[in-house]
């Protein structure tokens, strides 16, 4: 028979238990779906690039746990390669240049976005966590592109001592007469200069740089190209990143006559000389909608034949 005193225990120690297991159920697990950030800025519509959008956030302790790319889905990293985050005041800037994200020690409670112009077509679509206690908000930015763009400015630059200044020599083509009579020899030029071309190379840090397209046929004006005194190439290129090369004399279809005479050789060849040189460009675009102004800053190669002969041995 058990006790009055042991059964008033177990009692005891069942209520506990049963407070325990109540407690237990009722701690609050992190809630991924509480707003942190004021109403109205969970979602940034936007056709335009911006400096220092500023979020307001709750508190002073929050943090930027990530930024992704939606479609495709895709963790962007800051310019040390690592994934992009904010924990302390100061600012991160993405790897690819086109967002940057900063606290500010004089207003800790706001997230400041800079995002550069979106020239695609395609819309930029960006997410944003920010986690502060237990819970975790996304901030979705869809960034557009505008209706207008125009070039307000733009400055080109030849580097010191960047031009050079080569002759190179192209194919040949031998004949060997070996008859009595003198026979003449007549080939179109285009074809002793098949290997000689021109070619424009643009380079930029930062990628979003040849998004922008100048106009329907992409090509944009550079900086003429002179040597001792004499304007040799003033053309427009084609704005593209890496290298664009363009043919030599590619519809030269005059003949080279020359004549050969009984039993001797003759070789003819064609000969280039080039110019070299390397420019730096800054390139100020405006969205005629907004007033955002862009600036696309960068470096031009160049490479362009100045001087063709024909030649024989």
């Amino acid at each position: 028979m058990i006790s009055p005193v042991k059964t008033q225990i177990c009692l005891h120690n069942l209520f506990l238990f049963f407070v325990v297991l109540c407690l237990s159920s009722c701690e609050k697990e992190p809630d991924y779906k509480k707003a942190i950030v004021d109403e109205g800025q969970e979602e940034i519509q936007i056709n335009t690039g911006f400096t220092d959008k500023e979020v307001h956030v709750g508190s002073d302790s929050w943090k930027v746990v990530y930024v992704k790319n939606i479609n495709p889905t895709q963790y962007l990293l800051d310019i040390r390669q690592q994934l992009m985050k904010l924990s302390d005041f100061g600012r991160v800037d993405c790897s690819k240049g086109f967002i940057s994200l900063e606290k500010k020690a004089t207003d800790p409670t706001k997230l400041y976005i800079s995002m550069t112009e979106n020239f695609r077509e395609e819309p930029r679509r960006i997410l944003i966590g920010i986690e502060f206690e237990n819970s975790v908000k996304q901030i979705e930015i869809t960034q557009n592109t505008a209706g207008d763009y125009e070039m307000t400015d733009k400055i080109v630059v030849e580097t010191p001592n960047s031009l050079q200044i080569k002759t190179q020599r192209l194919s040949s083509k031998t004949v060997d007469n070996k008859a009595s009579t003198a026979i003449t020899m007549t080939t179109p030029i285009k074809e002793f200069f098949k290997e000689a071309s021109s070619s424009s190379e643009f380079t930029s840090d930062v990628v979003v740089t040849y998004d922008w397209v100048p106009g329907p046929d992409s090509l944009i004006s550079m900086l003429p190209l002179m040597y001792q005194g004499v304007k040799y190439w003033d053309e427009k290129v084609k704005f593209k990143k890496w290298t664009v090369k363009t043919p030599y004399l590619a519809n030269a279809n005059t003949s080279v006559n020359k004549v050969i005479a009984p039993y001797s050789k003759l070789t003819v060849y064609g000969e280039v000389t080039y110019a070299s040189r390397e420019c730096t460009f800054q390139i100020t675009i405006k969205n005629k909608t907004t007033g955002f102004v862009t600036d696309l800053r960068g470096k031009w190669k160049q490479t362009v034949p100045i001087k063709s002969e024909i030649k024989t041995i």
